[in-house]
This record gives structure tokens, sequence and C-alpha cells, in this order.
């Protein structure tokens, strides 16, 4: 079955899909044989969502298909993370260090790799998640939905591949200056400081929700806490 298929019946389905997918945490789709990220975007075309910019994201990433420009006017198709298979990439929501993550994310497996532990994607419910929470830990919830959270990274000038997030200011921003970073940085509400021989950039987001409703009307564990304790790692 090609992606053509899919393609079509994403265009008659897809607010069938979009309702699946709130209320079930995720659809997938198999034995679709969809051969390049070319045909991923048309199969995206074709599901009625619009595209995030991606801007404020710590991963290196591969463009494989659109723009890099931060506007995000046409789709867009990257590669998970570009880091080598020794670096942790722990349970995150994308771009929750932001103040506008994307609504629903989208993969596909161009490449499925038989050996153990390697490529696989997995995912979680995070409402059911802080479900879990509120039964363990109340307190800790109460404090989240109350405090929410505040997120400190530092980017380097470069883009870093070695690390899970290498991802520099420039690439993060879409920018070639400072200055058009900062400018970036106060539109999202962030502070920031210049590091390291005034190469690197230690910034700080605004104050953001820890705890999100999400469409199906259930609240959710939606941030990057246990990314930023387990996995905000590295040379910096």
């Amino acid at each position: 079955v090609n992606f053509i298929e899919l393609e079509e019946f994403m265009k008659k389905k897809h607010n069938d899909v979009i309702k699946a997918a709130s209320e079930n945490g995720a659809c997938v789709f198999c034995g679709f044989d969809i051969r390049s990220p070319e045909e991923w975007c048309a199969v995206l075309s074709a599901t009625g969502l619009q595209p995030t910019p991606y801007v404020g994201g710590a991963a290196v990433r591969k463009l494989c298909v659109g723009s890099n420009e931060g506007s995000m006017q046409t789709l867009q198709v990257v590669t998970a993370n570009e880091s080598p298979p020794s670096e942790p990439i722990p349970p995150h929501h994308e771009l929750a260090q932001t103040p506008e993550p994307p609504s629903h994310i989208c993969f596909y497996c161009q490449e499925n790799d038989p050996v153990p532990g390697g490529g696989g994607t997995p995912i979680c419910r995070s409402d059911e998640m802080l479900d879990f929470l509120v039964l363990k830990y109340p307190g800790f919830v109460q404090r989240l939905e109350t405090a929410g959270v505040k997120y400190v990274k530092i980017t380097p000038a470069v883009d870093d591949p070695t690390s899970a997030l290498g991802r520099s200011w420039k690439s993060m921003y879409h920018v070639q200056t400072k200055e058009e970073a900062e400018k970036r940085m106060k539109e999202q509400g962030s502070t920031w400081e210049w590091i390291n021989n005034n190469n690197d950039c230690r910034i700080t987001s605004p104050r953001l929700p820890a705890i999100r409703t999400c469409s199906n009307g259930r609240k959710a564990f939606f941030n990057q806490i246990l990314a930023a304790y387990t996995g905000w790692i590295d040379s910096r």
C-alpha cells in the first residue's frame, strides 16, 4: 500500500483521525510504503494540521523537507535527533520549553533498526502519567500547577551534533547575529546572558505551565522536567 492511498484517506478522514488521537493519545498507521520524507510531507499536507514554527528547540536535527526559516510557511520534515546513540533522550514534550508548543506531532519510520535498543521512539500518555503523580505525589502536582516552571539551557554558537541538546542559538532562532537572537528571545519572554567569551548563551524561559489541559479535556503532565533533570547534559 503506497503513500498516495494514505494521503487520500487523510483527506477524507482527517477529522476522525484527529479525534481518535485526542481520545486515545495516538494513532498508528502500519503497512504503508512511505519511501521518502517528501512522501511523508504529502501525507501531512492532507491532515488539516497547521505547521508550528520550530523556534526554541534544543535538539540538532537535519532538515529533510521544507525551509529553515523560522516562519514555517511551508511544511517541514526533520530527523528526530542527530546526536549519537550514546546520548540520553529522556521522555519529553516537543517545544514544551517554549510559549507555543505544537498541538500534535507526527512521526514516520523510514528505517526500522533490527538491533535491540536502536532507533525506536516510544510514546506514553502524559494524562495517565499525571494521574499517577496525583495519586503518589499530590503536593508536587499542586506546586507545579501553582508555580509553573522555568527552563535554563546553555546554547553554543555553532550546532554541536555530539549533544542531544546541541542546537546553537543561531539555529534555535533562525538568525545570524546576537541582536537578532535577542529580539527572538525577547518575543518569547525569555531572558539571556552571553557567556564563555561571549559565544554561548544562557537562556532562561518565561514561567510556563507544567500541566496543561489536552484536547480531550484531561489534564496532562506537559513539560520538559524529566528531560531537563536527566538528559540536558553536555560539555557546557
